[in-house]
């Protein structure tokens, strides 16, 4: 117990889990739709950082995806989805590549980012577990 409370917990830069009834390849493409409102472009392709500081789709392939945000000098944040498939379709983990209280930069979009991903992931009957927007 803290000094004033309830110890917090350790903030890991976790989002989440999930449990997806669908393909890896499916539930990649509903993540994929999730996170493009959030990138500089909007276009759903790998990319490389630029001079100006943009959020970017840094990795897009069989075991997730990943979005950066900065710029060729500094990463604001990385934002993770990994896949791995299962049985009866896939399961999903979800983080930023820091704990969230030490993103300074796009803080909003990083926000967004969890939480678009979220709402899509429920659109399509995917089960969450705990889950940090």
């Amino acid at each position: 117990m803290g000094i004033f409370g309830k110890a917090r917990a350790k903030d890991t830069g976790s989002v989440g889990t999930f449990t997806s009834p669908h393909s890896v390849a499916d539930t990649l493409r509903a993540a994929s739709v999730a996170v493009a409102p959030e990138l500089s472009s909007r276009k759903v392709e790998v990319s490389g950082p630029l001079m100006a500081a943009s959020i970017y789709l840094s990795r897009l392939d069989e075991t997730g995806l990943t979005v950066t945000a900065g710029n060729r000098i500094e990463t604001y944040f990385q934002f993770v989805v990994d896949l791995e498939p299962s049985g009866d379709g896939c399961t999903g983990r979800v983080s930023f590549d820091r704990p969230r209280s030490q993103i300074s930069r796009w803080r909003g979009n990083s926000m967004d980012l969890a939480a678009n991903l979220s709402l899509r992931l429920h659109e399509y009957s995917v089960r969450t577990g705990e889950w940090k927007c």
